[in-house]
């Protein structure tokens, strides 16, 4: 399986559509045992949705990500952990070990809206 990850530096990038680097991660038997780098050269977000497609990427964790792109990638089979803030080896750790959910659960909803209160960081416990 591959999981992407955007950066910046160490942490996750705070928004998936304007992140510059993004990391794409093979796991096998919940070990990662590649990684590839990507330095994103196109600011148009849809090119971020096609890499991640074309990559063959199940599933994204991310920071901030538009409605709009997260179904679209939903659409393209990619599961979106989003709304989540940290360095990446500790958000690596939590989803290999099942522990890392979006922070979308914290969302303050509106009509039509969904505008997430702040993301959950690496090691915070979901609900505290």
């Amino acid at each position: 399986m591959k999981l992407a990850i955007p950066r910046f530096g160490e942490q996750v990038a705070p928004c998936f559509e304007y992140s510059a680097t993004i990391a794409i991660f093979t796991v096998e038997r919940r070990r990662i045992v590649d990684q590839v780098d990507f330095s994103l050269q196109s600011r148009e977000a849809l090119d971020r949705v096609r890499l991640l497609r074309d990559q063959g990427v199940d599933t994204l964790i991310c920071g901030g990500v538009h409605a709009f792109f997260e179904n679209m990638l939903v659409e393209h089979g990619i599961q979106v952990i989003s709304w989540v803030s940290g360095n990446v080896d500790d958000l690596l750790r939590q989803y290999l070990h099942g522990q890392l959910t979006s922070g979308k659960d914290r969302a303050e909803s509106g009509p039509g809206t969904h505008t997430p209160a702040r993301p959950v960081a690496a090691g915070e416990i979901k609900g505290s």
